[in-house]
Order: C-alpha cells, then sequence, then structure tokens
C-alpha cells in the first residue's frame, strides 16, 4: 500500500534509486534510441542504469539542485524513492570545455555515443534558436524530470516541478526545458508554452517556457 508522500533535498545514498527511476520512466523513448536492443548483451545489460547513476551523480556534485519525492512506508518508516528532479539555476550552465571529462563518459558499451551526441547537439540548437545565442543559460533550467512508473498518477511530477517554478517566480526568472510527447501535458497543465518542437533520431521533443504568474 502506498505511502505519504513527502518532497525533500536528495542525498548521495538517493543517487542509485534516482539512476534506476531515470532507466524506467525513459525505457519507451529515449533508452531504445541510445540504448538500443542491438547493442545489449548479457555482460552490459545495466549500462543505461550505470551511465544514468553517474550523470546524476555528477550533476549533483556541480551543485545541481537535485530533489526527490519519496514514498514512506507508515509501519516502519522506511523511505522509498519515487520521483527526482535536476535543476540548473541561471548562469551554471557547463561550458564546452567541461564537456566529455564525466565518469559517465567512460560508459560506452550498450551504448550508442554518436545518437547521444547528436541528440544534445539539436537539443542545444533549439534552445538558442527560441531564446538566443546564450540558449537556456540565463533562466532556470530544468534538466531531467523522471517518476516510478509504478507509481504514476499521484501528482509526484507536479511536485517536483513546482519547487522550480516557486524558486524561479521568487527570482523574476524564466523556466526552460525540453519536454517528450508523454511530459508536454504535465508541463502544459503548470502554464508552460510550447514554443517549438524538433525531430531526433525518430523521437519528438518540445521546447517550452514558463513565464512567472503562470503557476496553476
Amino acid at each position: 500500500m502506498a505511502g505519504p508522500l513527502s518532497l525533500r533535498r536528495a542525498t548521495s545514498s538517493d543517487v542509485p534509486a534516482m539512476g534506476l527511476i531515470g532507466t524506467r520512466a525513459f525505457r519507451d523513448t529515449l533508452s531504445t534510441v541510445i540504448f538500443p536492443a542491438s547493442l545489449r548483451t548479457s555482460a552490459n545489460e545495466d549500462a543505461e542504469t550505470t551511465w544514468r547513476t553517474a550523470r546524476t551523480l555528477r550533476r549533483m556534485n556541480e551543485g545541481k539542485d537535485t530533489f526527490v519525492v519519496v514514498d514512506t512506508d507508515s509501519n516502519t518508516g522506511e523511505e522509498t524513492v519515487v520521483g527526482f528532479t535536476q535543476w540548473e539555476r541561471p548562469g551554471m550552465a557547463a561550458t564546452k570545455g567541461q564537456e566529455g571529462q564525466h565518469d559517465e563518459d567512460k560508459i560506452t558499451e550498450g551504448m550508442d555515443r554518436e545518437a547521444l551526441a547528436k541528440m544534445m547537439g539539436l537539443m542545444e540548437e533549439d534552445a538558442k534558436k527560441h531564446l538566443g545565442p546564450e540558449g537556456h543559460a540565463n533562466m532556470w533550467y530544468l534538466i531531467i524530470l523522471g517518476v516510478d512508473p509504478n507509481h504514476q498518477r499521484r501528482g509526484i511530477g507536479k511536485r517536483l516541478v513546482r519547487w522550480g517554478l516557486e524558486q524561479a517566480a521568487a527570482e523574476g526568472q524564466q523556466v526552460f526545458l525540453i519536454a517528450t510527447p508523454e511530459g508536454r501535458p504535465l508541463y502544459e497543465s503548470l502554464g508552460f508554452q510550447v514554443l517549438g518542437e524538433f525531430e531526433t533520431l525518430g523521437l519528438v521533443h518540445y521546447s517550452m517556457l514558463w513565464t512567472p504568474g503562470v503557476v496553476n
């Protein structure tokens, strides 16, 4: 039985759960392209979770705001991470010189790195197309939102995103994100507007922007 939910800042002990949730949450979209079945073997079947875990930890160590929603067992008090977000504040965007120096870059088996690089490049180009040469560097940016599929429809995603919207509103800042078709309805319900859409590797993504004063 599901217990009460609470939002808190993530700790290093939450990272493995966040890596696993990321894998589960994007299994039907991003994962099919970046970690295709054609490259999967018994030796690297956990490559995606390993990569996502390393990526999540690196962002935390860089100071990216990382929050989780936990489900607490009413009898034991044990917490289970059921969703997470990572945020980039204005001015925190990594420079070109920092790219390619991360632990997750060492993970190559089972992963189509060319596809990942292409997708990341298109995302950056689209942000600059709609926001100008600096892209989302000078506004809040939702890097990732992941919710455990077994805990959908409990308001977890909305709760996580609202934290960032509240911070941005207090600073008079806009919020930018890139959404999948599955995530778009949630963001629209919170007041995000679609700036445009682009296709990469057969997947449609939406560039979306939120402006202070629109919190449902």
